[in-house]
This record gives C-alpha cells, sequence and structure tokens, in this order.
C-alpha cells in the first residue's frame, strides 16, 4: 500500500490531498491570498485526521516547486522538505505549469489538441509552457519559461486551441479561447500525477525551487558601498 501526501501553496491558494493506492481518500482546497504558512500543516494535520491516516504512514510528499509567487513557492516547498526529512521519505517534485496541465487534461478528457498554460507573474510578464493534450493525457512541447508581454505572440504557434492558468486575462488580444477553472493547482491531482512521476522521487536535499526569474525583492546595498553628498 503506498500513501502519497500532495501539498501546493504556489499561486494564490492552499491544498493538501491523500492518495492510496491511487485512490483520493482525503483533500482540501482553499483560495487565499495570503496565510499559508500558518494554514498549510494544520490542514495537513485536518486530512490526516479525517481520513484515519497518520502522517507516519505517508510514504512519499508530492510537492509543487514553481513557478508561482516566491513567498509560496518557498512555504510548500519548505514544509514538504520539513517532513521529507522528518519522516525519511522522499518528495517527488513537480511543476505548477504541469500539473495545471495535467488538471485540464484529466478534466477534458474528451479533448485533443494543444493548450499554453500562463501564469500571472506580475511585473508584465507571464509563466509560460507548451502542452499537447490527448484524451486524458498531456505531454510537454515547450521550456517553461518566464515571458514578457510583449513578446508572447512570437511563442505561441498558430495551433494552440485554448490558454489555460492566471496569465489567460492578460491575453485576450491574442484571440484564442481562455478556459476558465485552471488557475490554481489542487493537490488532488498534484498527487494522481506524483503517481504516474514515481521515478523523480528524490531525497529532499536533492530538490530546488523553480523561480524561473530573480526575486521582485533587491536586496539594499552594504553600507560602505552607498554614496553621500558629503
Amino acid at each position: 500500500m503506498t500513501c502519497i501526501l500532495a501539498i501546493d501553496t504556489t499561486v494564490g491558494a492552499c491544498s493538501a490531498a491523500l492518495i492510496t493506492d491511487r485512490k483520493l481518500i482525503e483533500n482540501k482546497f482553499e483560495v487565499r491570498a495570503r496565510g499559508h504558512v500558518e494554514r498549510l500543516l494544520p490542514m495537513i494535520d485536518e486530512i490526516c485526521e479525517s481520513s484515519n491516516v497518520d502522517i507516519s504512514k505517508v510514504d512519499q510528499i508530492a510537492v509543487t516547486i514553481g513557478p508561482g509567487t516566491f513567498a509560496g513557492v518557498r512555504i510548500g516547498l519548505s514544509a514538504a522538505k520539513g517532513l521529507g526529512l522528518a519522516l525519511d521519505i522522499p518528495l517527488v517534485p513537480i511543476t505548477t505549469l504541469e500539473v495545471l496541465a495535467f488538471q485540464f487534461a484529466k478534466t477534458e478528457n474528451n479533448f485533443s489538441g494543444n493548450i499554453a498554460v500562463a501564469i500571472d507573474a506580475r511585473r508584465g510578464e507571464i509563466y509560460f509552457q507548451l502542452f499537447s493534450v490527448n484524451c486524458g493525457y498531456h505531454e510537454a512541447k515547450s521550456e517553461a519559461e518566464a515571458i514578457d508581454l510583449a513578446i508572447v505572440k512570437e511563442k505561441i504557434p498558430a495551433e494552440i486551441d485554448f490558454i489555460i492558468g492566471s496569465g489567460g486575462e492578460l491575453l485576450t488580444d491574442l484571440k484564442i479561447e481562455i478556459k476558465q477553472g485552471y488557475n490554481y493547482p489542487d493537490a488532488a491531482f498534484i498527487a494522481e500525477l506524483a503517481e504516474q512521476l514515481s521515478n523523480r522521487a528524490t531525497q529532499s536535499d536533492e530538490i530546488s525551487p523553480l523561480y524561473l526569474r530573480a526575486p521582485d525583492a533587491i536586496k539594499p546595498a552594504p553600507l560602505d558601498m552607498i554614496v553621500t553628498d558629503d
């Protein structure tokens, strides 16, 4: 019996799920702009308690590694690494973009075609990746990257059928249909995808966040480098 705990805090939602032997046994999902750090661990406790699964029985932890907000990525990954070390179990890293594509493929399981996943990265950019989808399955067709909105047209081929993700509302001028309902990763899908990506399972210290760009915040200059008018 394999038990997977999945968590996500990358982009405006907080979710956790438990899957045992490919069956979803508990899931919590909350859209929230802040408070992820205070909510995530209690949420994990709640799904373990309501499903009658002791946290020590978890075999793997699936976690989104980004891209997303810098704080959100750090919160989820730090929690996953801490639990992984405490329980001495491996982590399965999954990107925010690929799990959104997976959610679309599983939900729109009669669809075959091409989609673009776009997440609002702010500062006039989106996190972006192309996928092909075929009746419940997805495959990446490009690398994940941060793209300036001014050059998005150059990155989207003519055969794209839909755009999904929070960045879709920034791309309405492309005249491609925006598919609603795929703005946030759901841990239930993360756990399901992790079962398919078991070859990725690795120890906590082998996993790094996927930021795709430098942080918004800039470190202050050292005092001895500050130029004054004296």
